[in-house]
């Protein structure tokens, strides 16, 4: 339960900070007093994200703090779900900054927000007074149904099993989408892969090919030119190889004579070999660049071959060629293991799917034993308060396709006058009607959670006199069970609370601020005459006032 609240520089609060008890507690105040402004504070320190309009004055921060008593049992476990330290008197802050960032901490720990949300959502459920809208929500509705039943465990397996279903669903759209945009014609890149591979292509071959073609082109130059050298080279009266083998010999016999006669003969011996040998690579490029026709035909056709492949593919190159080809073949292969994963997350969805539908049954037919026990308990209630001729029916019917929650359908059914068949709720009920069995559903829903704490705010619009009794005894008798605390307009409600306080709001030239505190019994009794009776407090304000609080 909230035991202890403290608030600065929030709204309209300046300083706050107050003691909260068990049982049943009233907070009432005139209109525009600021009596829901607590309540924003509590839904920022529950998790609620940071509003900079928060802050009362924008130059400081704002503290929300709250302490909570709580048992070992539900609550441990819960904390180490989330990470936390558990403390059975746990402290849990909020700081909002000037700068508009936020932060949280719960027992002094640094704590993220999704955390803190998840964490308030077992400590304290606040009833708005717009809540009733939420009777028309068939996601809230089914929520009333499972927190009602023991089948919670059953519920998160159900939505484990659908996170992965909606998961796969993606996926599988995922991969048709990249299929889609690739074309589907994968027989058309198979064949412009296999182009390419059957073209052996090699770096630079074009570039040799030119080069060769070329010499063909120049071949009678370049024979007249080669058959010219071996005649120079091997002629008997004048060649250069017999002149050089001459002169080689001539200077073998006289090198002796001299140093200098040596050296000489060296060099000559140099140049013979080297002639010799330049001699022979002529002869053998001479031999392998004779003209051949049918050679020539063959590099014009590769030649050709390569010239078109790089058109077709926007090539500038046999390198950029081979990338082209490299690349087709990784979308080949990226193609067929897309194909390959299409088909596993098929057949996984489908047996997701029947997995699912198995567990939607599951939780159809629970939901339909619980739906008779509900009913009764809401009409008890209902009853209670001052609707004896009221029909409540839940209406469970299977939808076509899953959610989140199952595969069910819901609808509150309600009649509040006898021979009128039920029709939905939102539809027929007044405002203080719907107030009233949003009392009931909150009072059940609140039980069956556990929750330690329940905030109403206004539960009691549209309604009055014995109707508003009958409220403040439902409210009086949950706080047996459960903190819980009402902010009302209504005397009879105010009367019922075993502790009451008031909220205040004080105006001047420069500033408004509004202030909460808890009421001793003499101010109690002048609050609840001046809810009976207006500002002008008469004695039989508070004779009536005197006897609502001792009725209690």
């Amino acid at each position: 339960m909230l035991s202890h609240l403290r608030i600065s520089n929030f709204a309209l609060i300046e300083e706050l900070d107050l003691n909260w008890h068990e049982g049943f507690t009233t907070i009432t105040g005139e209109t525009g007093a600021g009596k829901s402004i607590m309540l924003g504070a509590l839904n920022h320190l529950l998790g609620k994200r940071a509003d900079l309009k928060a802050l009362k004055n924008p130059d400081l921060k704002c503290v929300i703090e709250g302490s909570f008593s709580l048992s070992p049992q539900p609550f441990q476990a819960l904390f180490e779900d989330l990470d936390l330290d558990f403390e059975q008197e746990t402290i849990i802050r909020r700081e909002i900054l000037p700068s508009g960032k936020s932060r949280a901490f719960v027992n002094d720990s640094p704590v993220r927000l999704d955390s803190l949300q998840e964490l308030g959502m077992h400590l304290i459920d606040i009833h708005s007074q717009h809540d009733t809208l939420l009777l028309n929500d068939a996601t809230f509705q089914l929520k009333l149904i499972d927190s009602f039943g023991e089948h919670q465990e059953h519920l998160t397996e159900y939505q484990k099993l659908y996170k992965q279903w909606t998961q796969l669903q993606k996926d599988i759209e995922g991969l048709k989408d990249e299929m889609r945009e690739e074309g589907g014609d994968q027989d058309y890149l198979a064949f412009l892969h296999q182009e390419l591979v059957d073209a052996k292509l090699i770096p630079g071959e074009a570039e040799e090919l030119e080069a060769k073609l070329d010499l063909m082109e120049q071949s009678g130059k370049l024979n007249a030119a080669l058959s010219r050298i071996q005649e120079i080279s091997d002629s008997p009266a004048q060649g250069l190889s017999a002149l050089l083998g001459e002169l080689k010999l001539e200077l073998q016999g006289i090198s002796k004579l001299a140093d200098s006669l040596g050296e000489f003969h060296q060099r000559a011996e140099s140049l013979w070999i080297e002639f010799n040998d330049l001699r022979q690579e002529i002869e053998t490029f001479s031999a392998d660049s004779s003209f051949n026709p049918a050679e020539k035909e063959n590099l014009d056709d590769r030649l050709s071959q390569l010239i078109h492949l790089q058109r077709k593919h926007q090539c500038l190159d046999a390198e950029e060629l081979i990338a082209k080809r490299d690349g087709l073949e990784a979308r080949i292969l990226a193609a067929e293991a897309r194909e390959e994963n299409l088909a596993k997350a098929e057949k996984e969805a489908q047996a997701l799917h029947l997995k699912l539908s198995d567990q939607a049954e599951q939780l159809h037919q629970i939901r339909k034993e619980l739906k008779a026990e509900l009913e009764l308990q809401i009409l008890h209630l209902l009853k209670e308060l001052n609707m004896a001729d009221a029909l409540f029916t839940i209406a469970i019917e299977p939808k076509s396709d899953f959610d989140r929650m199952g595969k069910d359908q819901v609808q509150f059914l309600f009649s509040a006058n006898p021979g009128q068949a039920p029709r939905s709720l939102q539809k027929v009920a007044s405002g203080g009607e719907l107030s009233r069995v949003m009392l009931a559903l909150k009072s059940i829903l609140a039980r069956s959670k556990g929750l330690p704490t329940i905030i109403f705010d206004e539960i009691d619009t549209g309604v009055s006199g014995e109707t508003a009794l009958k409220i403040g005894a439902i409210l009086r008798n949950m706080g047996q069970h459960m903190q819980v605390i009402s902010i009302s307009h209504l005397a009879q409600i105010a009367a019922g609370g075993q502790q009451q306080y008031l909220v205040k709001k004080h105006s001047s030239e420069n500033s408004t601020r509004s202030e909460i505190f808890q009421l001793n019994q003499e101010q109690r009794l002048k609050e609840i005459a001046r809810l009976l009776g207006g500002d002008q407090i008469s004695e039989a304000a508070l004779a009536n006032a005197r006897e609502l609080i001792q009725a209690n």
